[in-house]
């Protein structure tokens, strides 16, 4: 192994210092990627071409290793300088789709693979094995649509009533009222506390399948908080309120922020504000945070949580819990809708009952909405708080701060004005499940040779390969 050159492309930085939309949030936002998975990927990116400038059979990229170097090739500079410093204009050129060219690709994934693991250990299954890497949770996609079943619910329910009635008709008769309201009151609310049980407890189960994924573990502290919070305005608060305790923005009279510190730092999120904020003497803490949010960076947080988040509420383990809750309140409910029917049919009074039924079914349904949150909002966000309250290094970071405190970090005089702002914001994840966007990967593959001039590539199913050196 070149140790010298390997240090130099491990130097060699994608980004500029205090770029906005830089090749690294670009990738990330155009693929759903979160940033850690984003730098992963770069970092695997980097490890394929190293191999591709110093081997002298061909070498093949994965899937995720072939978006990098896609997205790379749109930035000519960056490219053209990435190749400088591996001494090889590495070229990629679509492939004729000639079968014959199947198994000599297939041999130098093989050898890639070998290479790899004699220069850098073992691949990495997120980046190299799986096509997507949200397939790495390893969650079986779920047949049903937890979103329409929601939808549908009390359609459900009162269609169940039919049957239900006929099969209870006779212990419905016998009991009268408001003994009947009593003992389904208790029942309701006893069954609730049972069903608060069994979620916490199945949702915790799930995150502890789940957590040891890389992906999972390196959520960045803001990830979590829109995780927790569902509104990238929360995000946006964190951001601005730690601004103005560095005194760069002070809060004036008239509630408006003034920016007093021009230099960006180190923090993408801080520069977006920053930036923004420099061209006018004030602004509205409303405008700012409507404008930021559709920033890059902003954007990309948002819909790389969104697609974690959609993966959990679309697999078969997720589902199999919400269903269950949903067959045991449609049941309570299709029971007093049963007693509904009996009595219309028998002309007794149904004013109460009415008025009973119409706050359970609320309550029902609130409860059911309320289940595609609760597993962020709660289980996972109080599962990591434990977790991270034990380590002492990020103790003095405020974003983590800001995960585990929330609201309580802000500044006394800042936290009316974050207020104002969250009474007009939509709740992100009371969207209906279904992806938001489809991660833009690409299925393009290739296969190049990495002599200076040019190189052959196969554009196929999966990526073909890059040819080794002169």
């Amino acid at each position: 192994m070149d140790k010298i050159l390997w240090e130099k492309v491990q130097g060699f930085d994608f980004d500029k210092a205090t770029e906005q939309y830089g090749f690294s949030t670009r990738l990330a936002l155009e693929n759903h990627w979160t940033l850690y998975f984003t730098q992963v990927a770069l970092l695997e990116y980097k490890k394929f071409m190293f191999l591709a400038a110093t081997q002298s059979e061909m070498v093949s990229p994965s899937e995720i290793v072939d978006i990098v170097w896609h997205q790379h090739l749109i930035f000519t500079n960056s490219y053209t300088d990435f190749c400088n410093l591996l001494g090889k204009r590495i070229e990629h050129i679509p492939s004729t789709h000639n079968r014959s060219d199947f198994e000599m690709f297939h041999k130098a994934k093989e050898r890639t693979k070998e290479l790899y693991e004699i220069n850098f250990g073992k691949q990495p299954l997120e980046v190299w094995y799986y096509t997507n890497e949200l397939d790495s949770l390893e969650l079986v996609h779920s047949r049903f649509n937890v979103a329409t079943l929601r939808r549908n619910f009390l359609k459900y329910a009162i269609i169940a009533s039919i049957p239900v009635c006929l099969l209870i008709f006779p212990i419905l008769i016998k009991i009268k009222n408001p003994d009947f309201l009593i003992g389904y009151f208790i029942v309701f609310f006893a069954i609730i506390m049972l069903l608060e049980f069994y979620i916490r407890r199945s949702f915790l189960s799930l995150y502890n399948r789940i957590k040891s994924n890389p992906i999972v573990q390196n959520l960045s502290a803001l990830e979590l908080v829109f995780f927790k919070e569902g509104k990238l305005e929360k995000v946006i608060h964190g951001v601005v309120n730690n601004l103005i305790q560095n005194k760069k923005i002070r809060i004036r009279t008239d509630n408006r922020l003034e920016l007093l510190d021009k230099s960006l730092g180190d923090n993408k999120y801080e520069n977006c504000v920053i930036e923004f904020m420099r061209d006018s003497e004030s602004v509205s803490y409303k405008d700012l945070c409507h404008t930021v949010k559709q920033k890059p960076i902003f954007d990309q947080l948002q819909k790389a949580t969104y697609r974690i988040r959609n993966r959990v509420i679309t697999s078969k383990e997720f589902a199999f819990i919400a269903t269950a809750v949903m067959i045991v309140l449609g049941v309570l409910l299709s029971i007093i809708f049963s007693r509904f029917i009996t009595g219309i049919w028998r002309g007794k009074p149904i004013t109460f009952l009415l008025l009973a039924i119409v706050p359970l079914v609320l309550i029902s349904i609130g409860y059911i909405n309320r289940l595609t949150t609760f597993m962020f909002s709660k289980v996972i966000s109080s599962a990591l708080k434990k977790e991270i309250r034990n380590n002492n290094e990020v103790q003095n970071n405020w974003e983590w701060n800001y995960f585990l405190y929330g609201s309580v970090v802000l500044s006394s005089f800042f936290i009316p004005i974050a207020n104002s702002t969250n009474s007009s914001s939509n709740n992100f994840f009371s969207k209906d499940s279904g992806t938001s966007s489809s991660s833009s990967s690409s299925s393009c593959g290739s296969s190049c040779s990495s002599s200076s001039s040019s190189c052959g590539s196969s554009c196929g199913s999966s990526c073909g390969g890059c040819g080794g050196g002169d």
